[in-house]
């Protein structure tokens, strides 16, 4: 059984939250467009669901991050969501805006100090209504929490660092749609409950203005041609066809969030041979996605990933030390993507897979 303080969310997405937990009365406070750190602004108007006012990225992202130091400073009063918000977690979860609340209290017990790095982001990148964010997440583990078999165990006085991803649809200054993923598997390494702790420092994706900016040339909008391209790379998934000129990956292809190390073109397209090999049929929701994100060099993606387990599946030694064989399951799990393009190939990519959600699926969750 997987562990769960927040309303059978099953795993520790309480640490997955500080992108902008939710609270609607962000529109009773005046926002002051003099002070420094909003001069980009220049707003005259209160965040107001439905107020036809489409706001910019530049807006929104700004939006994000006054979300985030609003669950940092545990002002509850200041979130910028909706009171229709819908929340997406990893394992098929699903809040409204009142179970989301009553996540953070939880949150706030059991990780008192759990804070984002939002000043600035690893990646922050938005199209339209949409904004994407990723970053990277700390908090000691300080209070009870549920362990794997359910049973309720001390604070472990641990501290984690994972990263953590929002997509977010906005409306008027306040967040419409809110989709969560973080590392919950490296979460379970690092608070004891999986064995071989996770390594530190390891390289990310990031968006940095001198070496992988928004775009390196700002003039040139590659955003339409990158979104084309993006659905023919998960359609060559989709096929089986593995190579990189149809899955559009540079010779330098640094693919992260599968391992604890990045992979390789090679490595990464050996990942995705043997896990065909347990999933044949192995599928992303690509036409059309649920949604695509793009911003100068950027994508994100929003999908399903599904697939049947007809095959052996070797999985990561600190969950099996052999190849478990196939359970004849199928699973079908949100799936996010984000990233980097030049000419045309993907030079930067991170998976963020729902490793827990797939495993409960397929009748795997006891190796959790």
């Amino acid at each position: 059984m997987l562990f769960s303080i927040t309303f059978g969310a099953f795993l520790l997405p309480t640490l997955t939250l500080s992108c902008g937990v939710l609270f609607p009365h962000v529109r009773n406070v005046e926002l002051d467009t003099t002070a420094p750190n909003v001069k980009r602004q220049n707003l005259t108007l209160l965040p107001t669901e439905g107020s036809g006012v489409h706001w910019t990225v530049s807006q929104n992202l700004r939006q994000m991050q006054l979300s985030d130091d609003a669950f940092i400073s545990r002002d509850l009063a200041k979130f910028n969501h909706s009171p229709n918000v819908t929340v997406f977690y990893p394992m098929g979860v699903q809040m409204n805006l009142s179970e989301h609340l009553q996540d953070m209290r939880l949150t706030f017990s059991t990780f008192s100090d759990a804070a984002p790095h939002n000043h600035n982001y690893k990646v922050e990148f938005g199209e339209g209504d949409w904004t994407v964010v990723l970053a990277r997440a700390k908090g000691t583990n300080d209070g009870p929490l549920l362990g794997p078999t359910g049973n309720l165990l001390p604070p472990t006085e641990k501290v984690v660092t994972y990263d953590l991803m929002t997509i977010s649809r906005w409306s008027g200054g306040l967040m419409m749609e809110e989709y969560l993923w973080t590392d919950n598997v490296l979460l379970y390494r690092a608070l004891g409950f999986l064995p071989s702790p996770p390594p530190e420092n390891v390289p990310d994706i990031e968006l940095n203005p001198y070496t992988s900016p928004v775009s390196t040339l700002p003039d040139v909008d590659e955003s339409p041609t990158n979104k084309v391209k993006m659905a023919e790379s998960d359609g060559a998934l989709n096929f089986g066809t593995l190579n990189a000129k149809d899955l559009h990956l540079a010779e330098n292809v640094t693919v992260y969030g599968l391992t604890d190390e990045p992979l390789s073109l090679k490595s990464y397209l050996t990942w995705l041979e043997h896990t065909r090999i347990a999933f044949p049929d192995l599928h992303v929701q690509n036409r059309p996605y649920r949604q695509i994100i793009a911003q100068g060099d950027w994508t994100a993606t929003i999908s399903v990933l599904s697939g049947t387990n007809t095959g052996p599946w070797a999985l990561p030694q600190y969950l099996t030390p052999s190849p478990v064989a196939a359970t004849g399951k199928q699973f079908s799990v949100l799936h996010y993507t984000i990233c980097r393009w030049q000419d045309g190939q993907i030079v930067e990519m991170r998976l963020n897979l729902d490793l827990f959600g797939i495993l409960n699926q397929i009748g795997l969750g006891d190796l959790i």
